[in-house]
């Protein structure tokens, strides 16, 4: 095992070499993804800015507001659109009668250096805005588009004095066949500035937290080409091509998809292009980190190679124990089985033969058939139950459960039935009312199963004791018998599932399950279960731990758990408290 160890090792290092290639490739391919992943966001990103003016500004203008004149409101909304939407030079209003409309009476409003309190605090609303008359015009041939098809909202191309202008119009009809307008609202974007202007903009305010994050991810280059290839934003060296990714943007400034059907004209939006890299330098960093961890990595691991001989060796001793135990559990199944199944098999034998004639006889062999069902029925409920709980199959309906009232009525029924042999189960009283968080029924089977497992073990001591005590975190119930007791070195194994101490010859109807079926209960409830006590002949103390519900003084419908709160369910437990 050594040398081959040794050979392990040595094959580890031939191919860290081979290896650290292809996690180059690999740490390439995934930076890869985290920029295919981080332009995708930015391209979002740049998309919602874009189609922000129509829905955020635009539709914030109420119909009061142009109804009434009101142009200081229409201005304080225009104000925050400006310093929202960067991409947007002015916006657009204008008021009136479609048939009276005239250039010089279309407002716009542009200045980025007007603020909410000021545009509050001016006592001449129309001097908030200016007018062009040569852009006026073209605002009010692109309201006319609409008129034509009864819609809603254009778009159109425009120039003035050489310079070119997108302008986008959204107009209010006076009536429901839309054939006369009483109020246009939009935006202008000037083509020529986006080159300079836009993705500085947009990278300061929204794009720099998604290529430049601060919990440690890699961080970005953001590169921006226009539709003719020219690079209009980003660092002037090429990016790191295998590690970049690109896609495209339409710019165009309104959510097309969204308004197409009230769209009556748009434009033809070009496409520019965001390419996301990594910076070189951090690049270059990571493979080399990756590179360190790969090293470091293949020498722990020829350390974990000798550490898992170790468990290797521990786990195959653990291994035939545990096979041991089942072929065990196997035997006591296939011996608690075979004497109820010949009972059955005989008694329906005589019962097909139509041997038994009398009345007496039959109800007998009837009674027989029905003790030995229910028999069976048990053995194979309790299995079902243990392979319910140990697989996580079980759901547990934790409730407000008063302790001692559950404790009292489930020992008070469990010593009825083994009263007439002789035992007598005790429950000590208590001052302590502690109310606990758990499952009552789950509770109540853990109990049962401890009280079970104490008169199994009794021996010629037929008394039993059930003790409560609380503190202010938890509760305990404690189970003591004076039976056969438990060996010191069988303690810490009496909770494993099919295992059988020596104590358990005298009692061939276990199965090794009972107690590790009350652990996993408990475990399951946020409790414990261990043993207190235990001495060979001089019998065993049990304790279940489960925690304690505190109710607070201001808070009447609820308890307290640990730092936490617990509602009070209905049912049983309100009427039991």
């Amino acid at each position: 095992m050594i040398v081959a160890l040794l050979c392990a090792a040595a094959l580890v290092v031939y191919l860290q070499d081979r290896s650290l290639r292809a996690l180059d490739r690999q740490t390439s391919a995934l930076v890869q993804k985290v920029a295919e992943q981080t332009v995708t966001s930015a391209a979002h990103e740049v998309r919602r800015i874009f189609d922000g003016p129509v829905f955020d500004t635009i539709a914030s203008v109420n119909h009061p507001y142009l109804v009434d004149q009101r142009l200081d409101l229409v201005a304080l909304q225009f104000a925050r659109g400006l310093v929202a939407y960067p991409q947007v030079e002015r916006f657009v209003v204008w008021t009136g009668s479609d048939v009276d409309a005239r250039d010089a009476d279309v407002l716009f409003f542009g200045d980025r250096s007007l603020t909410p309190e000021r545009i509050s605090t001016a006592s001449d609303a129309a001097a908030l805005f200016s007018r062009s008359a040569t852009l006026g015009r073209h605002v009010l041939d692109a309201a006319r588009i609409p008129g034509r098809s009864q819609k809603i909202y254009a778009s159109t191309r425009v120039t003035v004095d050489e310079v070119p202008y997108e302008v986008f119009v959204r107009v209010l009809y006076t009536d429901a066949a839309r054939q006369h307008f009483f109020a246009i609202l939009g935006f202008v974007v000037n083509i020529d500035t986006l080159r300079t202007t836009l993705f500085p903009s947009l990278f300061e305010r929204q794009l720099a937290s998604l290529l430049e994050p601060r919990d440690g991810s890699p961080s970005f280059h953001l590169r921006v080409h226009d539709d003719r290839g020219a690079q209009v934003f980003g660092p002037a060296e090429a990016p790191v091509a295998h590690m970049a990714a690109t896609t495209g943007v339409a710019m165009q400034f309104y959510p097309a998809d969204d308004i197409r059907t009230r769209m009556a004209v748009g434009v033809q939006a070009p496409s520019w292009t965001l390419t996301v890299s990594p910076r070189e330098a951090q690049a270059s960093a990571l493979l080399a980190s990756t590179r360190r961890q790969s090293r470091w990595l293949s020498g722990a691991s020829v350390a974990l190679m000798l550490l898992a001989l170790g468990f290797a060796v521990q786990g195959s001793r653990r291994a035939t124990q545990l096979a041991r135990m089942q072929a065990e559990f196997v035997a006591h199944v296939s011996h608690q089985l075979k004497t109820p199944v010949s009972l059955l098999s005989a008694a329906s034998e005589t019962l097909g033969l139509d041997r038994v004639r009398s009345p007496e006889k039959l109800s007998q062999f009837l009674g027989i058939v029905r003790v030995e069902v229910g028999h069976l029925s048990s053995l194979v409920e309790r299995i079902l139950e243990f392979s319910r709980v140990s697989d996580g199959g079980r759901r547990y309906e934790i409730e407000a459960v008063p302790l001692v009232v559950l404790v009292t009525e489930t020992v008070e029924t469990f010593a009825r039935a083994v009263a007439p042999v002789g035992y007598r189960i005790e429950v000590e009283p208590t001052d302590a009312r502690p109310i606990v968080a758990a499952d009552p029924m789950a509770l109540e089977q853990a109990l049962v199963n401890l009280l079970d497992n104490a008169v199994k073990y009794s021996g010629d001591a037929r008394d039993i004791q059930v003790r409560m005590r609380a503190t202010a975190s938890e509760a305990m119930v404690d189970v003591i018998d004076h039976g056969i007791g438990i060996a010191p070195g069988e303690r810490a194994n009496v909770f494993d599932r099919f295992y059988r101490g020596a104590g358990a010859s005298l009692h061939r109807q276990g199965f090794g399950l009972g107690l590790a079926l009350v652990r996993e209960l408990l475990n399951g409830q946020h409790g414990s279960v261990e043993v207190l006590e235990s001495e060979p002949g001089r019998g065993s103390t049990f304790r279940l731990r489960v925690p304690v519900l505190r109710a607070p003084s201001r808070r009447p419908g609820a308890w307290r758990l640990g730092s936490g709160w617990f509602g009070r369910r209905q049912g049983k437990a309100k009427e039991a408290l």
